[in-house]
């Protein structure tokens, strides 16, 4: 709805907490996190895709739903988000 100009009702009178929700809905920008890849395991990022491989088996992740950048760091031994 609209409030007109004249009408003498002030926005923060009927959203008495519009600061707070303003403030909760801001969303981080930039973060930047690393993991650290264990000696004999093998990760490939390819398109938001993640495969993983060691011992155990291997793993396979699409992370393309996701509003983030995956990349390798550090020839190979380490990931960063």
């Amino acid at each position: 709805f609209w409030l007109k100009p004249g009408s003498g009702i002030a926005p923060d009178t009927l959203f008495p907490n519009s600061e707070a929700l303003r403030a909760a809905a801001m969303k981080t920008l930039v973060q930047e996190e690393s993991i650290k890849v264990p000696k004999g395991i093998k990760i490939s990022i390819n398109s938001k895709i993640v495969e993983v491989e060691g011992k155990h088996g291997k793993l396979r992740r699409d992370f393309k739903h996701l509003p983030i950048e995956l990349y390798l760091a550090n020839s190979g031994h380490e990931v960063r988000a």
